[in-house]
């Protein structure tokens, strides 16, 4: 081997086992990335007379970097860790793992989920399989611009094509879906221009036009007419109308024979329903609206799909459209789709944008830091859209490594970043860190909740619907409908009789068990319709039919009745798990929780987003969630014999080391000498101890607890 050739692989295996040379997605060493951003901050630091922060102890840091990345805080036995180190990248190593764990997967999922308004159903489908396409881009590292590439060039059913719940969310609202993609994309808030031209910004309402152009052929949810059964069945019924005629019935006799009826009618759709829960190309134009008032066009005058701003994406005559219209809008040469990310992300570590907010851009638009936004932006590009990497380098910057700032900056008020500001924890990271404290290896209790196994097994029953339909001719499945309009007819009778019923009761018992009887009708009417189309697809039914019998026989609380056997034995392992004995399946992350969590659920008290907005969520105070940690589910959790907390607590006796264990779980640092003695004689030795319970509750409902310093 030549010297040079034995220079490059010694420089190689250097770089190799040096802490600042990991997985790097782009040419910028990471060491370099990182000094740069510090340099950046300092330089402009000084420009204003500023001072950066001091920097934070390996406790502060510990238990910030566990909520930044993986959206809780450190368990006891975490925390022990990484303070006993003596490794002197310990926190660069830290970091590594925290990116490459599950923890970074759920905690970055709530965060696209606030962002992507993600509903685990939606209209007249169910999308669990977005939400988990979600998931699995995050842990595969997905590079950004290809994640959101894949979700604007998807189409068909959600379990086919999951990134096509991005155009399922905002079914029938073609419209509406581009203001969203402008705004959480392009950080464009264009939706004043869907109906006049808008006031405070350069949009013309033609403009936005243009620019929905791209994506309108793009029907996210198809009328029942649309579906291919829907012809084949008038062809079938004009069929027998021809026949009728032939057998000498007069035309109106004919049609009056071959029209379904209601019953019939309700049958067919509710048959077809999942066929309609898929995202199609269609043959439709868009055109400006019929009062369009405008000097630049007419009214019902054709828009051609045009790009408002950056590059022009010429489409060619055997183009993709929407093809033609990711390229544009993910291109790294699109003025708006690096900054925006960008901007996100450094937010999202750091409390406070560069660009405020970060979803309203404009042409005036100024950062607080120019240098350093355009040094995020040439990161962000150079490391090919890495969202790890990119999170990597801030992450081990001495400005991440700072003391907080107090003070959050007001709206008109320029923040320099001195370090980075201090957060009230969002509901999801509240929520996963209580649950750390009270559930022993929190990050393996997935696929459980109820609500969420609820609605993964009504996907899965929507696509055995729809294969089943599929492998079927229509006159077959004409004929299915026919057989199933008589069961129709008799539970609509039925359902005439339970509102009777009901309204007759006079108990609140009574009025249970009449509700428990037609839910369990209703399941077994609909497992007769899945029945017959597996007998007609040649299936084993043997199973299906036992289940037609036994109902309620899997029901795991919770309003949930578990089907499917593997679900069921999960469920029933989870209980069994001495770890979780007397722990509800309720008990999980926020990311596993359906979404949005219900109404009257600790997330959605504490902020959660109702879906319904672009980053709707709060970490706004209120009187309602004190009460709720005063006197709620999260003290019960933690008094549980098996709770981590006091798993922890029982490895050891003695009452002042015991008094640290919890101190450290709580806020990763040791009492000090005044806790110690404001804990007194309350604080002994059994978890039972009123003492113990008034304490936990104390420390749960600290500033210093639910604050990301």
């Amino acid at each position: 081997m030549n010297f040079v050739a034995s220079l490059v692989l010694l420089l190689g295996l250097a770089n190799a086992g040096a802490s600042d040379g990991h997985s790097n997605g782009g040419s910028m060493p990471l060491d370099r990335a990182t000094s740069q951003i510090d340099e950046q901050v300092e330089t402009h630091l000084k420009a204003h007379g500023l001072e950066r922060n001091p920097p934070v102890s390996d406790e502060i840091f510990v238990r910030r970097v566990y909520l930044d990345v993986v959206g809780r805080i450190p368990t006891y036995s975490e925390l022990r860790k990484f303070l006993e180190s003596e490794n002197e990248d310990k926190r660069a190593l830290l970091i590594d793992e925290l990116l490459e764990s599950e923890g970074y997967v759920s905690s970055y999922y709530n965060y696209w989920a606030d962002i992507l308004r993600v509903k685990s159903r939606g209209r007249r489908t169910i999308m669990v399989s977005y939400q988990d396409w979600i998931k699995d881009s995050l842990r595969s590292n997905l590079p950004y611009d290809k994640f959101v590439r894949e979700m604007i060039t998807s189409e068909g059913y959600v379990w086919d094509d999951p990134a096509v719940g991005y155009y399922l969310r905002d079914a029938g609202m073609p419209l509406d879906n581009m203001s969203n993609t402008a705004q959480v994309f392009l950080g464009t808030r264009m939706q004043c221009a869907q109906c006049h031209d808008h006031p405070f910004d350069k949009w013309t309402q033609k403009e936005y036009y243009h620019m929905a152009a791209y994506t309108f052929g793009l029907q996210s949810q198809l009328p029942y007419g649309k579906v291919p059964l829907s012809p084949d069945f008038q062809k079938i019924q004009r069929a027998m109308v021809q026949k009728s005629l032939r057998e000498g019935y007069t035309r109106e006799e004919a049609r009056k024979m071959a029209q379904p009826s209601g019953a019939q009618r309700r049958v067919v759709r509710d048959l077809i329903l999942p066929m309609t829960a898929q995202a199609a190309e269609v043959d439709r134009e868009l055109k400006l609206p019929d009062d369009y008032q405008y000097h630049n066009g007419r009214p019902n005058q054709r828009v051609a799909p045009k790009t408002p701003f950056g590059e022009e994406a010429i489409i060619g005559k055997k183009d993709d459209v929407r093809e033609v219209y990711a390229d544009w809008l993910t291109s790294e040469k699109n003025p708006r789709f690096t900054t925006v990310i960008a901007n996100r992300l450094w937010k999202k570590v750091m409390g406070v944008g560069l660009i405020e907010p970060v979803d309203n851009l404009t042409d005036d638009t100024v950062p607080s830091n120019p240098e350093l936004m355009r040094f995020l932006e040439s990161l962000m590009v150079d490391s090919a859209f890495d969202m790890k990497h990119f999170l990597r380098a801030i992450l081990n910057t001495r400005t991440y490594q700072s003391e907080v700032s107090a003070d959050s900056p007001q709206p008109d008020e320029t923040y320099h970043f001195q370090g980075p500001v201090l957060r009230r924890m969002t509901a999801e990271q509240l929520w996963d860190s209580i649950l750390t404290l009270a559930v022993v290896d929190l990050d393996e209790r997935v696929g459980v909740e109820p609500q969420l196994m609820k609605a993964r097994e009504g996907e899965q029953q929507m696509q055995d619907r729809v294969e089943r339909l599929e492998n079927l001719d229509s006159a077959t499945v004409y004929g299915l409908a026919k057989h199933l309009t008589d069961l129709e007819t008799r539970f609509l009778e039925y359902e005439k009789n339970y509102r009777q019923n009901l309204q007759s009761a006079t108990t609140e018992k009574e009025k249970s068990e009449i509700r428990k009887e037609y839910r369990k009708t209703r399941s077994q009417k609909n497992q007769a319709t899945e029945i017959m189309l597996a007998k007609l697809n040649g299936e084993d039914t043997s199973g299906m039919t036992q289940a037609f019998y036994q109902v309620e026989s899997g029901s795991m609380g919770a309003g949930y009745v578990a089907s499917n056997k593997e679900d069921l034995e999960r469920l029933k392992t989870m209980r069994r798990d001495p770890r979780w004995r007397g722990m509800p399946t309720s008990m999980v992350r926020a990311s596993e929780v359906v979404s949005p969590a219900p109404p009257g659920h600790f997330l959605r008290q504490f902020g959660q987003s109702d879906r319904e907005i672009i980053e709707s969520s709060t970490e706004e105070a209120s009187i309602t969630q004190a009460l709720r940690l005063l006197n709620g589910e999260a003290l019960n959790w933690l008094m549980k014999p098996n709770s981590a907390l006091n798993v922890e607590l029982q490895k050891e006796t003695n009452g002042r080391k015991r008094l640290e264990i919890i101190f450290q779980s709580f806020f990763a640092r040791l009492p000090s000498t005044k806790e110690r003695e404001l804990v007194g004689t309350q604080f002994q030795s059994g978890e039972k101890n009123r003492g113990y319970q008034l304490l936990l509750s104390a420390l749960v409902n600290t500033q210093e607890f639910r604050f990301v310093q």
